[in-house]
């Protein structure tokens, strides 16, 4: 954190690298969203994975902040807070991070380009406003001097010119319209009278059709009413055959039933004896009954030692059935014994071949280890060999260099065959060691060829331990439950298998309930002696309900002869009824066949009066289109005159828009870059230019001058100009081009130029900008120079509230009455505030 606040005249110092201009990008960042790189994610810390500003200040009365943040590869964030009067932050966030960077531009009332020409001295940017094109200056200039809203304006004006072009485009196209109809006067009235014609003659057509059509509809009600009546006689035709075909029916119902009477009145001497019959058996039934309530008697004091042995034998069946099952179990026991006895061996032969594994695994590993060693100490000697062969190598080299008469070795006197065999004898040592470094290689390539294989024995036997532990313990659980099985099953041999004989033989021989089975033999004894026989009341019982149905059938005889002698006077009187509904369908036929003849006469070559019908929808339906069209075209003939009167008012509407236009182009003319704000560009000038060279002259000591243009001659046409913003440098040499200067001139240019909109920058109204940011502008200026850039400081110092300057030149930090020093760590960098 960076508090700028007590602060008025400070410098930022560090070595290069350290991050002083950071903090200004910093700055930039929050306010713009730029800074000297354009990558967002270039600003972020290569430690981190995020950044973020938060960047209070004040401005024209008012106390902001301006917080933004960037996660790496994410969007940016951005929000900003007003001071309230109660001490609060209140939001002035828009929805989008575009429209709260259009909001903050708003306040401050400069973008990113007029900050960085103005009042911000980018490192290596100097010369910012010298080397853009005159356009652009005059574009900087117009944001420095707040001209902006002079283009608020003539948008505004531009924005009501096409609305109001829009709408003379549609007064015009309404005129159109109108002027098209009225062109049309002579040939809607024509129309009108052609179609009041066919009018008239549709409209007496459809009457003489009306009159037609009633005639015909008073003829169709005749044939109607002949039909209605055809309808009635063939209703009475119907009812009278219906009435004859149901008393048929129910003659034929009452002589089925009386075919049935007589044949059961045929049987009654039959039906009389059987029911004589049954009266005896049911006699004999009674006296069954008695026997058989003594023998059920006796049969239920059987119950009681039924019951007695029944139980005993229950709970013996189910002793036999719990028996059964732990003799099942005992076998599954006996065959589990018996397979853990065989898997004993082969557990115990798992284990004894795990441990051979173990054993075999630390032969191994003390091998590797071994291998190891050596192969240490081969490198160790081939890094020996291999610096003794480069130094023989260096020695042959400075022996054959040589063109003295002296070794170069040891400064001996030297003959150039003692140099020769020296050479060899040299060469001759660098190749045995060779030979016994290429050996060592080789033994080195064998010896890692082996490790790895032994690495990957090793590694295929590291879980070793783990199956010896696993057999291990599978071997204890099997001997474990070998002991359990053997102690189960002769405890089951002992007791449990014996009794399971036993109970099986009292079940077979039935040797249980000995007291009950006294008190059964005993009651059964005296049933027997009853002489009671069962099946003969069952077959009784069976033969006097069979004879049950000889009663009814008796009484059914009794009744047919009751009712023979009335069933014969129905059928009488039915035969009588039959033959006077067949005289009355007879007439009724007659009478239907000739009202039939009658409606067949009348009804044929008459017209289909729906045909007329339809004719008639159809003339009306023409005269009400016509009709319709007729009213259409009368009304297009009566609104002539409404828009005879309408195209008048347009015709004056026309003129207003068009002057209003021409008033709306002459203020956007006046309100564009050529007008009003050129005008005051003119004006404010020559104080830019007065306050340039008044830094400028204290910079160059009184030699350099600067000098602004505005109108610049044609090459095409002598005698005109066009508008510029061309600067002009002068010195003692007279007028140079900017790129003649060196860079130190040309430095003390671009600042006195820089400085002189900044102090404009300071006092706009309404959006003073009273800070001042100069970054690294001393490296081109020797000791005078930037005694003479010092003192230009100074001489402004009084028009802003805040100056800061970076350098990394030690000689400058003293000149300042306060610094920040900013140092790289590596955790990033790290701020100090010196007062």
């Amino acid at each position: 954190e960076v508090d700028f606040s007590p602060l008025e005249l400070a410098c930022i110092s560090g070595s290069n690298g350290a991050g002083k201009s950071s903090l200004l990008d910093a700055i930039t960042w929050a306010l713009f969203g730029e800074a000297r790189g354009r990558d967002a994610d270039a600003l972020i810390n290569s430690q981190v994975n995020s950044a973020e500003v938060i960047f209070d200040f004040d401005y024209e009365g008012n106390h902001y902040r301006v917080q933004r943040s960037k996660s790496r590869g994410k969007t940016t964030l951005l929000e900003l807070y007003v001071l309230s009067p109660e001490g609060q932050w209140r939001a002035m966030t828009e929805k989008s991070v575009r429209e709260t960077e259009n909001r903050l531009r708003s306040i401050l009332r400069m973008n990113y380009e007029t900050f960085i020409n103005a009042s911000f001295f980018l490192q290596g940017k100097a010369d910012q406003f010298t080397q853009q094109q005159p356009a652009n200056r005059k574009k900087v200039l117009t944001n420095v001097l707040g001209l902006e809203v002079w283009e608020s304006y003539r948008m505004a004006a531009a924005e009501k010119r096409r609305g109001v072009e829009n709408e003379l485009q549609v007064v015009e196209t309404q005129q159109a319209e109108i002027s098209a109809e009225l062109g049309q006067e002579k040939e809607r009235k024509t129309r009108l009278a052609e179609l009041e014609k066919q009018l008239d003659q549709l409209v007496n057509l459809r009457q003489s059709k009306e009159s037609e059509l009633l005639n015909l509809q008073r003829l169709a009600t005749s044939l109607e009413e002949q039909r209605r009546l055809l309808e009635v006689l063939k209703g009475h035709l119907e009812k009278t055959r219906g009435r004859v075909a149901q008393l048929r029916e129910q003659k034929e119902k009452l002589e089925e039933q009386r075919t049935r009477l007589m044949e059961k009145i045929r049987l009654a001497k039959e039906v009389e004896a059987a029911y004589q019959q049954w009266l005896k058996d049911r006699e004999t039934l009674v006296a069954f009954e008695k026997t058989a309530e003594k023998f059920r008697e006796i049969v239920a004091r059987r119950n009681a030692p039924l019951s007695a042995i029944q139980a005993e034998r229950s709970a013996l069946e189910q002793e036999l059935r719990t028996l059964r099952e732990n003799a099942e179990a005992m076998e599954r026991s006996e065959a589990q014994f018996v397979a853990r006895t065989q898997e004993l061996p082969l557990l115990q032969a798992e284990i004894t071949a795990l441990q051979e594994q173990i054993a075999q695994r630390k032969a191994y590993e003390a091998e590797l280890h071994l291998l190891q060693e050596t192969a240490a100490i081969m490198k160790a000697e081939n890094d020996r060999w291999k610096a003794e062969m480069h130094e023989l190598r260096e020695r042959i080299d400075q022996l054959q260099e040589v063109e003295g008469a002296n070794c170069p070795l040891c400064g001996q006197p030297l003959s150039q065959e003692e140099r020769q065999n020296l050479i060899e004898s040299l060469e001759a040592e660098g190749r045995q060691k060779g030979d016994a470094y290429r050996s060592n290689q080789m033994r080195l390539k064998e010896n890692e060829e082996r490790r790895l294989e032994l690495n990957r024995m090793i590694h295929a036997l590291g879980k070793i331990e783990d199956d010896l532990r696993i057999a291990t313990r599978k071997y204890d659980q099997a001997e474990a439950e070998i002991y359990r099985l053997q102690a189960e099953i002769t405890t089951w041999r002992n007791g449990g298998a014996q009794r399971l004989v036993e109970i099986q033989r009292v079940l077979e021989e039935g040797d249980f309930a000995h007291e009950a089975r006294r008190t059964l033999a005993e009651i059964d004894r005296e049933a027997l002696n009853l002489g009671y026989d069962a099946a003969a009341h069952e077959a009784l019982r069976r033969v006097e309900e069979l004879g049950r149905k000889s009663e009814q059938a008796l009484r059914e005889v009794e009744a047919a002869r009751a009712t023979l002698e009335p069933l014969e006077q129905q059928i009488n009187d039915l035969e009588g009824q039959i033959s006077q509904e067949v005289d009355l369908l007879t007439s009724q036929e007659k009478d239907y066949q000739k009202a039939e003849q009658k409606f067949f006469e009348d009804s044929v070559g008459f017209p289909s009066p729906e045909s007329a019908e339809a004719e008639l929808l159809a003339l009306k339906a023409n005269e009400n289109r016509l009709r319709m069209e007729v009213g259409m075209i009368r009304q297009s003939v009566a609104v002539l005159d409404v828009l005879r009167e309408r195209q008048g008012r347009l015709n004056q509407r026309r003129t207003e828009l068009a002057m209003q236009i021409n008033r709306l182009k002459t203020l956007e003319r006046a309100f564009s870059k050529d007008g009003v704000p050129a005008l005051l560009i003119e004006q404010a000038l020559p104080e830019i230019e007065d306050q340039a060279n008044a830094v400028l002259d204290r910079l160059s000591n009184g030699r350099m001058s600067v000098r602004f243009e505005t109108l610049r001659g044609l090459k095409s046409k002598k005698d005109e100009k066009r508008e510029t913003l061309d600067i002009v440098i002068s010195d003692a040499m007279g007028e140079r081009a900017y790129e003649m200067f060196s860079g130190g001139e040309a430095f003390r240019v671009n600042f006195a130029i820089r400085l002189a909109l900044s102090r404009v920058l300071a006092h706009r109204a309404g959006a003073r900008l009273q800070t001042l940011f100069i970054d690294e502008g001393f490296g081109s200026q020797d000791a005078d120079g930037r005694q003479r850039l010092l003192e230009a400081i100074n001489l402004v110092r009084s028009d802003f509230a805040k100056i800061i300057v970076i350098t990394h030149l030690e000689d400058l930090k003293e000149a300042f009455p306060s610094r920040i020093e900013v140092e790289k760590t590596v955790r990033g960098s790290r701020v100090r505030v010196v007062a």
